[in-house]
């Protein structure tokens, strides 16, 4: 009998399950979110679940403007963060009848369909503000200097790309390739905030033998905390504000394809 705390019915489930079934995958989610929450407070890391009790556990992903064949689990920034961001995005006139949008906000988010488990941070074009801070931050070369060591001191098994989509993109990259030499720089000077996506994450069969009941949540925290690092790192905050330097980039660009035409 399997160990896994998924099953392959868990990951079909959505697909041709009974609504018994789906319910099962739902608080196996619910489950493995409170344990992971637990840790993370005990870590202090600055990560919390979707703002809505009704959405921590959701048939939606960051990855994708498409519907979901199976269910998710984020963790963002704080609600009282999330206002602040989104005002300054220009949404403050409309907070008030829309709700917030974790899409506009950068996530880790757990994701079960019928062919993979899935652990990624996820930077959608929506949450153009934290990529342009990204953008201004790596402008600076100890800030380039301190992505690239934190990406070195990552597994070589983070698939790393722009893509959209719940698979994995045939052109992605490894954070064991961004390690190596200038390769973060070059790769990074062709991100188009506003976009594009931005990927860092790990698939896993279902059911992979690390994903067992008995070290599922150690082996997610430790795989949430490899993203947190890159997440902390490129989070717009009042202390971890590079607007500025996003704009110098920006206007060198469009005066350096001035000068090209």
């Amino acid at each position: 009998m399997s160990n896994s705390y998924f099953t392959t019915n868990d990951g079909t489930a959505f697909l041709t399950g009974s609504n018994a079934d789906v319910r099962i995958v739902y608080e196996k989610f619910s489950e493995l979110n409170r344990l992971l929450h637990r840790r993370i407070r005990e870590l202090s890391w600055d990560l919390h679940p979707h703002w809505d009790k009704k959405q921590v556990v959701a048939r939606h992903t960051a990855s994708t403007k498409g519907s979901l064949q199976g269910v998710s689990t984020q963790f963002t920034r704080s609600h009282e963060q999330a206002l602040l961001v989104e005002r300054l995005m220009g949404r403050e006139a409309n907070l008030w009848s829309e709700p917030l949008d974790t899409d506009r906000h950068p996530v880790i988010e757990l994701r079960l369909t019928p062919t993979h488990f899935a652990i990624e941070l996820i930077v959608s074009p929506d949450s153009w503000l934290d990529q342009q801070n990204l953008i201004g931050k790596m402008a600076v070369q100890r800030h380039r200097q301190t992505l690239r060591s934190i990406i070195a001191g990552m597994p070589k098994d983070f698939c790393v790309g722009f893509w959209s989509g719940i698979e994995v993109a045939d052109m992605h990259l490894t954070t064991g390739q961004l390690a190596r030499g200038m390769f973060l720089d070059e790769w990074l000077s062709t991100f188009q905030d506003g976009q594009e996506y931005l990927r860092f994450g790990v698939w896993y069969d279902p059911e992979d033998s690390s994903l067992s009941v008995q070290n599922i949540v150690t082996e997610a925290t430790r795989r949430i905390g490899m993203l947190y690092n890159v997440y902390d790192f490129l989070l717009w905050t009042s202390n971890n504000d590079f607007r500025t330097f996003y704009s110098k980039v920006a206007a060198y660009s469009v005066g350096k394809d001035t000068r090209m035409s």
